[in-house]
């Protein structure tokens, strides 16, 4: 049997009887491995006492060594045994669904984890059913919950944050929204970095609205009064967040944007403050690109929505070369996107009706441009496509289905077609009402 305890110099441990090493073997080991559940979540390490004590009972087991070594880092390998601030969560990008809190000052109660899942389900209904006030008291609520129980360099408080901006922008309100996405985006850059697929969504979310109230400001060109559809609006996955109001979840989130049309007429950049924000719109819209291609692909979905997002603000600054370009990539990659998404029968439903509906979204854009290009014939042939496309993967009624048939209608007077324009314009009503009495009997 071999010696147990430290061997000092000039003195001899006697050896242990055999009933004894395998009793303290077998109770050492059930401490630590006690020890390792407690510990679970936790940067803490034993006690020196823990550690010598366990180290001498494996060495006189035979488990020391490289075995022994790896035991222990499997038992305990986190940091140090304080509990200050230094140690980190558990999960640092979903808190809401980790077993175990950090330290004792930031452990959020699972019945404040429920509050906030709860209203984010909130946000994402009261919004979808276009109930703005509600959801924004619901958003407002959940921002001030999470930054005090979660901090503000936290994920979750982004999200929310960024929730709160999306309805302050569905509300018109585009100052206080502007000011939330800028607030939502420091937040992500702080507790994911820059290079995360949340981080871009938000990036684009401010993008999209500095757009919007670039052109709002300018006077429209003459006879443009067509708008962008579903490239103004959400991920190619659906949601309205960039974490999740309709999904109900925290932490990290993927895709997202926002429903909503750009308004109005859009007339070449110029300067000023509309050209700087337009400016930093490109900016964003550029890095989010990047950033999305590198997470995801070139040929990712969202890579391809950016680039159409991106090509908007380049009409918008008069810029019609880069814009036809990008535009044009994105419809390929789109409809690839589509086909390859059909042949699998495991995509489902939903993700098919996606995808068209955002090639829908990027044919519009392209209509808009080759009318501004002058190339009526291709414009209409675009047109009919897209409104095609928002009648099969939409609805008949549905705002982007309506603005694409507002744009054939536009066309058609630019054309010299009223009797055309004039039996759109009808389709269009017709369209309007029956929406409006599904949505009273549902």
């Amino acid at each position: 049997p071999r010696e147990v305890g430290p061997a000092l110099p000039g003195r001899r441990v006697a050896p242990a009887p055999a009933a004894s090493l395998s009793s303290s073997l077998l109770g050492h080991s059930m401490a630590m491995r006690r020890f390792s559940r407690l510990s679970r979540g936790f940067a803490l390490r034993p006690p020196p006492s823990t550690v010598a004590a366990h180290s001498t009972v494996m060495a006189a087991a035979g488990l020391g060594g490289a075995v022994g070594r790896r035991r222990w880092r499997s038992a305990a390998p986190l940091r140090c045994w304080s509990r200050g601030k230094s140690a980190e969560p558990y999960s640092r990008y979903d808190p809401l669904h980790a077993k175990h809190g950090p330290a004792a000052e930031t452990y959020v109660p699972p019945a404040t984890e429920a509050r906030i899942r709860s209203l984010q389900q909130q946000i994402g209904k009261a919004h979808a059913a276009g109930k703005y006030d509600e959801a924004r008291l619901a958003a407002a609520e959940c921002r001030e919950l999470a930054l005090s129980h979660f901090g503000p360099d936290h994920p979750v408080s982004a999200s929310a944050v960024n929730n709160l901006a999306l309805v302050h922008r569905s509300l018109g309100e585009r100052e206080r929204a502007t000011a939330l996405y800028r607030e939502a985006l420091v937040l992500y850059r702080r507790s994911v970095g820059a290079e995360h697929q949340s981080t871009a969504t938000v990036a684009s979310n401010l993008a999209l609205l500095l757009r919007d109230s670039s052109v709002a400001t300018q006077p429209a060109a003459e006879g443009a009064t067509e708008e962008d559809g579903e490239l103004g609006g959400r991920g190619w996955t659906g949601e309205s967040s960039a974490d999740g109001a309709t999904r109900g979840g925290g932490g990290g989130g993927r895709g997202g944007g926002e429903d909503g049309v750009a308004g109005g007429g859009l007339a070449n950049g110029g300067g000023g403050a509309a050209g700087d924000a337009l400016q930093e719109a490109r900016s964003l819209l550029e890095g989010a690109i990047l950033t999305r291609r590198r997470l995801m692909g070139e040929t990712h979905p969202e890579v391809s929505l950016g680039m159409a997002q991106l090509a908007t603000v380049l009409r918008a600054q008069g810029d019609l070369g880069a814009a036809s370009d990008l535009l044009e990539r994105a419809t390929e990659q789109l409809d690839a996107s589509r086909f390859a998404a059909e042949a699998q029968a495991g995509e489902g439903a939903k993700v098919t009706a996606r995808l068209g509906a955002l090639l829908a979204g990027a044919l519009n854009s392209l209509g808009l441009l080759r009318k501004q290009q002058g190339r009526f014939a291709e414009a209409q042939s675009l047109y009919t496509r897209a409104s095609s496309l928002y009648d099969t993967c939409t609805s008949t009624s549905s705002p982007d289905a309506v603005v694409c048939r507002h744009n054939l209608a536009e066309l058609a007077l630019a054309a010299g077609d009223e009797t055309r324009a004039r039996a759109i314009q009808l389709d269009i009503v017709r369209r309007v009402e029956a929406g409006t009495e599904r949505s009273a009997a549902d």
